[in-house]
């Protein structure tokens, strides 16, 4: 009898390993699936050839000053200047492409880049602050410039200071344009970040190079909606598992307990209490006499008070995941 005690003893031990062994293959499973479809989101995502002028500062330097007996005036090259503008734009390739500017393989229509400020404008001086890949800046017209170079991987940049006169007051920045697409199967984007987000923290995920920044918010995306999703399957198995434990004990509870004192020769003792309270963990062999159905779960909780708290930490954490995701990506 102690040999039998013994080994039904092994044996739930053995179904418990089973089961551990099961949810960690599970989740496992499920995130290498997570990652397999974020590297796979990756691959697919379709790359773009853009460049982006993003304005950075814009200060009218000869703006009339609050105090009445302080006036001041600007001159170049011993011409008086009305309306005197200081301007810092960032030109970043801030796409995924290498844009080509010489050659056969060029992906641009002309012999560079060109923007223009407005027309009752003129660029007085262009100082270069700092620049990350080899070109220069040439200036076809008072109003107009043009960026040349060979090649213009993604992330680099120039940032040029430009000394803008106006004759006029003007109604708005005098921030630069474009007038045509000039990159072949691209755009150009102007961004004046002086008006869009003049108090507006970045990121530290936003700070990164657009592609590592685009590629850690997929991959983060997937993870959180794939563990929501995940946890999401497991709560509903073990609600399903939980209502099935308790009809069941509901309806055969009681004649499960005298079927036991029926068979209890076959029970090792320090097991049988264990089985009145776990009918599901009664080794299928002492099942065969059993009238009613056979008692089965593998999720189910111990209580609807453990049900209900486990399922309240999971819709606040699922609302967690969520606003992580909507932070992500932003509309």
């Amino acid at each position: 009898m102690a040999e039998k005690g013994k080994f039904e003893t092994a044996e739930k031990r053995i179904r418990t390993a089973y089961s551990k062994f099961g949810f960690v293959t599970l989740v496992v499973g499920v995130v290498a699936l997570l990652a397999t479809i974020a590297g796979v989101a990756i691959m697919l995502r379709p790359e773009k050839t853009e460049v982006t002028a993003q304005v950075l500062a814009c200060d009218e330097l000869t703006e009339y000053s609050t105090v009445a007996e302080l006036k001041g005036s600007f001159t170049y090259a011993d011409e008086e200047v009305s309306h005197l503008w200081k301007l810092k734009v960032k030109f970043i390739n801030s796409g995924d492409k290498t844009i080509v500017g010489v050659g056969s393989q060029t992906n641009i229509l002309g012999e560079g880049l060109n923007f223009v400020f407005p027309d009752d404008t003129r660029i007085l001086k262009i100082e270069n602050e700092a620049d990350t890949f080899d070109s220069s800046i040439m200036q076809p017209k008072s109003n107009q410039l043009q960026i040349q170079f060979s090649q213009w991987r993604s992330g680099e940049y120039r940032i040029e200071s430009f000394y803008v006169a106006s004759d006029y007051p003007l109604d708005e920045n005098p921030c630069p344009t474009t007038t045509t697409r000039e990159i072949i199967d691209g755009n150009v984007v102007i961004q004046d970040l002086t008006e869009e987000r003049p108090h507006e923290r970045l990121s530290v995920i936003d700070r990164l190079p657009i592609a590592v920044s685009i590629t850690f918010k997929v991959i983060g995306g997937v993870i959180a909606g794939g563990w929501t999703l995940l946890f999401s399957i497991i709560l509903a198995i073990a609600w399903k598992d939980t209502v099935n434990k308790f009809n069941w004990k509901r309806r055969y509870l009681s004649d499960f307990r005298r079927y036991l004192n029926r068979v209890k020769s076959k029970i090792p003792l320090e097991d049988r209490k264990l089985y009145r309270e776990n009918p599901e963990i009664l080794p299928d062999e002492l099942w065969a006499n059993f009238a009613g159905k056979k008692a089965s779960w593998s999720q189910a909780f111990d209580s609807k008070s453990t049900a209900t708290i486990v399922t309240a930490i999971f819709i606040f954490t699922a609302f967690g995941l969520i606003c992580l995701i909507l932070m992500l990506f932003p509309a």
